[in-house]
């Protein structure tokens, strides 16, 4: 075991010189903060002699010129833990740089566990990455597969669905601009009239030229009545004349996630006393950080599924397995078109699992 002190201006500085000279294995066991003329940082790190670590210096106690950094010889690495002064003058920076010391520590995790994959499961692990599959669930895939043939039932077992028999009799579908939940909710009523049930529309989105005008053509080639509601008492009053119907899907306006305050008009859905459930639609052609982003937008929704759309417009489908796993909901539909209602599809896990894993991972 080698242990050396690292210091630098900043933690992100003394991390990067951790990384370098003893690499992806070495593992932080404390950090602490230098006030005074000369202010810095200084990271306490260690690694196994197995790995890189050069027994030598460290049995002699050497210690390099300048002071700026010192080599011990110690028992086995203890927990990680940091301790940061609360009377930090930036405090922004400060969480940045904790942040990017969180990052830097888990990269390192992360790396280790992968090399420590056998040969057959890190050929699993790279396909996952491959398919978008984030590296930490990919290791925990790769890890649970008894071999390549076994990743598309490892995969499914994580990826909880939800039926079409399953949804409430009022569906609220919520959502950024521009993902297609106007086209999205005239596929899911269409769909319900075609299996004989009574269906009606209510339109909240008046904010977007055109969106009324659009759903009302759907309603009148669906043969369906549509209301269009601009506040919460109206809505309520919309969803008792339409009480006896056997589903009622709800379009709402689309907002962009970065616009905190642009939720108050949607909260109100779930405390309306009707049961009704909220389907998050994204699009699968976005990245990990916008769907994430969009999520924690929208939970004040108390969102109950999701729904992916523009699977045709995607090349990889790991950020829906990402998103579905890490805020454990399940996923009720794909959509893979514009055609009202072919292109919309109630998938099973392990449907699922064969779109995200493509053409097949070959052992």
């Amino acid at each position: 075991m080698k242990i050396k002190k690292f210091r630098a201006k900043t933690f992100r500085e003394a991390l990067c010189l951790v990384k370098k000279e003893m690499g992806d294995d070495a593992v932080i066991l404390g950090t602490n903060e230098r006030r005074g003329i000369t202010p810095s940082v200084e990271v306490t790190a260690a690694v196994d002699y197995d790995i890189g670590g050069r027994p030598e210096e460290c049995a002699a106690g050497a210690l390099r010129p300048g002071g700026a950094a010192e080599w011990q010889c110690k028992g086995p690495a203890t927990a990680a833990q940091t301790t940061v002064s609360p009377e930090a003058p930036d405090m922004k920076g400060l969480r940045e740089e904790i942040e990017g010391i969180r990052n830097m520590m888990n990269d390192m995790r992360l790396s280790s566990m992968r090399r420590s994959l056998p040969d057959e499961k890190k050929k699993v692990y790279q396909y996952l990455r491959k398919c978008a599959v984030r590296p930490d669930l990919a290791i925990g895939l790769s890890a649970a597969a008894p071999g390549p043939g076994d990743i598309t039932g490892a995969l499914a077992r994580n990826i909880r669905t939800r039926s079409e028999s399953e949804m409430q009799k009022a569906v609220a579908v919520v959502g950024p601009t521009g993902v297609g939940k106007t086209t999205t909710i005239a596929k899911l009523a269409a769909r319900s009239v075609k299996k004989g049930k009574k269906a009606a529309l209510i339109n909240l989105d008046t904010y977007r030229v055109g969106a009324s005008e659009q759903l009302r053509i759907y309603s009148r080639i669906i043969g369906i009545p549509l209301d269009t509601v601009s506040s919460r008492d109206e809505l309520r009053r919309s969803l008792s004349k339409y009480a006896s119907r056997d589903a009622i899907f709800i379009d709402t306006p689309g907002r962009n996630p970065k616009d905190k305050g642009s939720l108050e008009e949607l909260r109100s859905l779930a405390d309306l006393g009707f049961p009704l459930e909220t389907h998050l639609l994204l699009s699968a052609n976005c990245d990990d950080e916008f769907l994430w982003m969009a999520y924690r937008h929208y939970d004040a929704c108390r969102i109950d599924c999701l729904g992916f759309t523009k699977v045709d417009e995607a090349v990889r489908f790991g950020s829906i397995y990402n998103l579905a796993t890490k805020y454990k909901k399940p996923v009720a539909y794909i959509t893979t078109g514009q055609k009202v209602p072919q292109d919309i599809r109630f998938s099973t896990s392990s449907g699922l699992a064969a779109m995200i894993l493509g053409e097949g991972l070959q052992s």
